[in-house]
């Protein structure tokens, strides 16, 4: 099913949902989780190691993805999946030999060809409130509000930030306690076995 059209469909679930409490974790996940397609890549959105980390997460699952922390747009032709993990670190920047206006370009253009090549976007924050600073919110802004799935830690989202963004824009949101959980979800949403 086209994400858009998937995301409209069950949008206002979402929303009702988030109004009634919440999401609570991975039990709360479990019937809600979408559907995702493979095959998925994933990529940073700051360079942070979090995006390796999610990489570790999925091999522990036995899901198969590929991971590009500077992917480009040009290489998502073979993918129907995209993973962007957002946070941002100097040291990162600065080891893959870019600056952020860089890092936000790149970003920005592989997004607009997930968008054109109807690839689906999830839109992760799993650094917790250590990659909620300065640096990294011009990372987070740009890729939160473009995801068709947003799936954050509690920590990372004690702001309400992630919550607000994903009512405005209609946002399918999943909040997880800690990244442990996410290895159950993903299973829920990629079918890893």
């Amino acid at each position: 099913m086209d994400p858009k059209a998937f995301r409209n469909k069950i949008g206002l679930t979402f929303f009702v949902l988030l109004l009634l409490g919440g999401w609570c974790g991975a039990a709360a996940l479990a019937q809600t989780a979408p559907e995702g397609k493979l095959p998925v890549v994933i990529t940073s959105c700051g360079q942070s190691p979090d995006g390796f980390m999610v990489k570790i997460l999925c091999d522990r699952t036995k899901l198969k993805v590929s991971y590009n922390a500077l992917l480009k747009a040009e290489d998502l032709k073979d993918f129907k999946s995209l993973m962007v993990v957002m946070g941002g670190s100097a040291k990162g920047l600065g080891e893959a030999g870019i600056d952020e206006p860089q890092e936000l370009e790149r970003v920005k253009n592989v997004l607009a060809k997930a968008a054109e090549q109807k690839i689906a976007v999830f839109g992760l924050h799993v650094g917790g409130e250590a990659r909620r600073g300065k640096l990294s919110a011009r990372f987070v802004e740009l890729v939160s509000p473009r995801s068709d799935y947003l799936i954050v830690t509690e920590d990372g989202n004690k702001d309400g930030y992630f919550s607000k963004v994903s009512k405005e824009k209609q946002i399918p949101l999943m909040v997880i306690k800690d990244t442990q959980e996410f290895g159950a979800l993903l299973k829920k949403i990629f079918g890893a076995k």
